[in-house]
């Protein structure tokens, strides 16, 4: 009853609002909400970045729709392998300023990402062989990397050669040494200090060079490749405008795209409610949901699986975690069906193991026998006792636990604030840990500092995404994240050293790597995945507690029509990227100003 009262008086509020900004409303645009840096600088590669403007402003060479498994080109008309190269056919079109975007364009990117984040180093070079055409020279040609590079958003337009030209021969410096270190620990090779010390002075020098520069100060806008371009920031409001060079601009129907500031899931509820925004994906209360059609008929939802979990996860360079029994026992002691119950109640129950797979797509991948030999860590606190006191753990008369050494088993966990659902998660967990005997507090990440907090390891355990299939529903992507991406970036979990399983030593990295080379061959697939989830499952490098639902509330009629019948396949884009959405929508000209 409390969040429906706060709903009613922030709906008023909004309407209020409305009402007095209404008039100055002169052309149709479209409203979402989301989160940006501030003071907005309009660089890609700075704190921040973009914020929800990442998918409007950027464009991949294509867009995968999971549903049907149909690729949909966006900056490439047409591509193909020869060999080694992925070569990319690119269409004829403009930055958002007249510049004409072409293969340098590319060529310039990739430095970019080589040199600011260490990625994608199995692009061995970059081929310009034309205006139009670019070839990408590859170290591997697995279908894993083909597909990453066509659909990441990154991969093609975040550094335009005209804006970001006059860095270039640093970025290829810098680029160039590190891909040297990354070949020689590929080929576990020792890295000469000296060239290690040569790269660490050159990489800090130039990211700080990059980061601290703004398009928005120096040029004073953002030229765009993508749909629409910001180009009005303030706090709590993001106006992008259609980029009239756009290829698809003939087609695209709304002029202007109005982000208001996600603060929090209550005042997201309330603006869709309002009417104030028109499509959004916050986690919401079941009794707050059951009243949504009372309070605004027009709203309509559309869930579909995020292909992600949420997950307790562990910062391993704090001793306390490396201590797999202690982990063991945390997954034992907590009620996962009631932490997804308090925090996103439509979520799937993922109560039972950790093995990496969604639970949605379990039994596709893994066998019920092979499950059967799995730890299973269904909610059972006298069994986290039970194997602490085995491994020398002690309960005082306090009522807290103890480690081998005598020291209480104290630690925080740590949640980004914006993020309601995971903080209500967080809070659950930690009176359940606290119950169990364990010294533990929360500490909130404030708006904006959730990738310094977590990159920088400034965290002992934290609620984040745990696997996640974004983009590309296979358990590779899962694992890609866990073992080699942020998940791994996050918890700094010894992927590369060996862990006992029932085939012997094996390397969760090497292993992953495999995996990636065979998506295409379910059969060699199934076998790598069972082995990664034995291990995950094992050694607990996160604990899931529930398979997010991405719930999708929209407003069909009051400024926008034209959204997907449900059962539509382009709703399956949404996971990873529901912006994604909005786009194909709005440069198909399907989304259209209400008459």
């Amino acid at each position: 009853m409390k969040k429906l009262n706060l709903i009613l008086i922030l709906v008023l509020l909004l309407s209020l609002t409305l009402t007095l900004s209404s008039a100055a409303i002169k052309e149709p645009e479209i409203r979402f909400a989301t989160t940006w840096p501030y003071p907005f600088h309009g660089n890609a590669f700075g704190p921040g970045a973009i914020g929800g403007a990442w998918w409007f402003a950027y464009e991949p060479f294509a867009y995968y729709i999971p549903a049907t498994g149909e690729y949909i080109p966006r900056l490439a008309t047409s591509w193909k392998l020869e060999g080694n190269k992925l070569v990319v056919n690119l269409r004829k079109t403009r930055w958002s300023d007249g510049t004409p975007f072409t293969a340098k364009d590319i060529e310039c990117n990739i430095a970019f990402l080589h040199a600011m984040w260490e990625w994608p180093y199995e692009i061995a070079g970059v081929e310009v062989r034309s205006e139009n055409t670019v070839a990408l020279v590859l170290s591997s040609t697995h279908p894993f990397l083909i597909h990453s590079l066509l659909t990441d958003g990154a991969i093609s337009t975040l550094a335009p050669y005209h804006i970001y030209g006059k860095f270039l021969s640093e970025a290829k410096e810098v680029a160039s040494l590190g891909r040297k270190i990354w070949e020689l620990r590929e080929q576990k090779k020792t890295v000469p200090e000296d060239l290690k010390k040569d790269y660490d002075k050159k990489a800090a020098a130039f990211r700080e060079k990059v980061n601290n520069f703004s398009p928005i100060k120096e040029i004073g806008r953002m030229p765009v490749v993508g749909t629409y371009e910001p180009t009005n920031v303030t706090q709590t409001e993001m106006v992008l405008t259609k980029n009239k060079y756009h290829w698809a601009a003939g087609k695209i129907r709304i002029p202007r795209v109005v982000f208001r500031r996600w603060s929090s899931n209550e005042f997201v509820w309330a603006s869709l409610v309002a009417g104030e925004i028109d499509a959004a994906h916050p986690s919401i209360p079941k009794d707050v949901v059951d009243q949504f059609n009372l309070l605004n008929p027009n709203l309509k939802l559309k869930a579909v699986s995020d292909l992600s979990e949420f997950a307790l996860i562990f910062n391993f360079e704090k001793l306390l975690f490396k201590d797999l029994t202690l982990r063991k026992a945390i997954a034992y002691a907590l009620n996962r069906t009631k932490i997804r119950d308090v925090a996103a109640w439509q979520a799937k129950d993922v109560s039972d193991y950790a093995h990496g797979v969604l639970k949605s797509m379990e039994k596709t991948w893994l066998s019920a026998d092979f499950l059967k030999t799995l730890t299973n860590y269904s909610y059972n606190p006298a069994k986290a006792e039970a194997i602490l006191k085995e491994a020398g753990y002690t309960k005082g008369s306090d009522g807290l636990w103890r480690t081998p050494d005598g020291k209480v088993v104290a630690f925080t966990v740590s949640v980004y604030g914006p993020h309601s659902d995971w903080v209500l998660a967080a809070r659950e967990i930690t009176e359940q840990l606290k119950n169990f005997g364990f010294k533990v507090d929360l500490k909130i990440i404030p708006e904006g500092m959730r990738d310094t907090v977590m990159r920088g390891g400034d965290y002992e355990a934290a609620v984040e995404f745990g696997t996640a299939w974004w983009g590309y529903p296979h358990p590779a992507m899962g694992y890609t994240r866990i073992y080699q991406g942020e998940v791994a970036d996050f918890t700094r979990f010894p992927a590369k050293s060996k862990f006992k399983t029932p085939w012997g030593d094996l390397v969760p990295y090497e292993l992953t790597d495999k995996l990636q080379e065979v998506t295409t061959k379910p059969a060699e697939a199934k076998d790598y995945v069972m082995k990664l989830a034995y291990i995950t499952n094992e050694y607990l490098p996160m604990i899931p507690f529930l398979e997010k639902v991405l719930p999708i509330f929209y407003l069909d009629g009051k400024r926008v029509t034209g959204w997907p019948e449900p059962d539509d396949s382009t709703w399956s884009l949404a996971p990873g990227g529901i912006e994604r959405v909005y786009v194909l929508l709005l440069s198909e000209g399907k989304l259209r100003p209400k008459l």
